[in-house]
């Protein structure tokens, strides 16, 4: 069974697991190379990818896909971790891991909606695809910061060439930015999307509201929240599940649920 998030006064490393359900190598260089920048320098990055699933999770049925790859993998390498950071947009997975594992789960939305709600009033979520305003309002719903969202935005389904070099739509996202302060009155906008990680920096000097980048935010808060060693949940939703036998899964998650303890 997983250990909860111990850190010794002697030990000087963190070790955060960056999950990514997305099948896409090029997401994980991108995510693994902006969590390592936001890092502190006492801070391991251990990037993983999908193996099963979307290239680019982009749907509802997708979405559920790439939950169950961020468990398989979770159940594969977090053994020896001390938090994991959820490196796609839609959070997929975030609450099941919560209650699977014993150390810290960040996700890189929710971990952005939040650092947007300390930065001002009302956020708006900028993103890309024909789906992302519905799931991403949806999402911030589920989160309980429907009043504090100004709206989503996105662009259309970017190109293969636009998703792998995401600097050449940085002039588009900028101009959706704009009108999300203008006309939904955002003070806070959230760059919504792990193919836009380390974007951020660019694209702020050119807007007139803070930009929060979701893997720098989940970064920080995965850290903030191992450091202050919680204890894991023992009543309620989120407490450990009951050992029992899984049929047709993975042997990592297997040996997971046979190291739990009884109801």
């Amino acid at each position: 069974m997983l250990l909860s998030c111990e850190i010794a006064a002697c030990q000087t490393i963190m070790r955060l697991l960056v999950i990514n359900p997305n099948t896409s190598e090029f997401v994980t260089r991108a995510v693994a190379k902006a969590a390592r920048q936001a890092a502190l320098p006492d801070t391991e990055v251990v990037a993983v990818t999908g193996k099963r699933g979307a290239p680019i999770i982009s749907g509802r049925t997708e979405n559920a896909l790439g939950a169950v790859e961020s468990i398989n993998l979770a159940a594969e390498h977090a053994e020896g971790c001390d938090a994991v950071l959820l490196a796609v947009s839609f959070d997929s997975g975030l609450k099941p891991l919560r209650e699977l594992l014993s150390i810290p789960v960040a996700g890189m939305s929710e971990a952005a909606m939040l650092t947007a709600c300390m930065l001002g009033g009302r956020f708006a979520l900028v993103s890309f695809g024909d789906r992302a305003v519905h799931l991403y309002r949806e999402l911030a719903f589920a989160y309980g910061l429907g009043e504090r969202l100004a709206g989503a935005r996105a662009l259309p389904p970017l190109t293969q060439e636009e998703l792998e070099s995401p600097e050449r739509v940085a002039p588009r996202l900028v101009e959706e930015i704009d009108k999300a302060v203008r006309e939904q009155g955002a003070e806070v906008v959230v760059l919504a999307g792990a193919v836009f990680a380390g974007l951020s920096g660019e694209i702020a000097r050119q807007s007139p509201a803070p930009v929060v980048d979701g893997i720098a935010a989940g970064v920080c808060m995965a850290e903030q929240l191992c450091r202050l060693r919680f204890n894991k949940p023992r009543a309620g939703s989120y407490q450990l599940p009951a050992r029992k036998s899984l049929a047709g899964v993975a042997a990592p998650l297997t040996r997971i649920y046979e190291g739990l303890p009884d109801s």
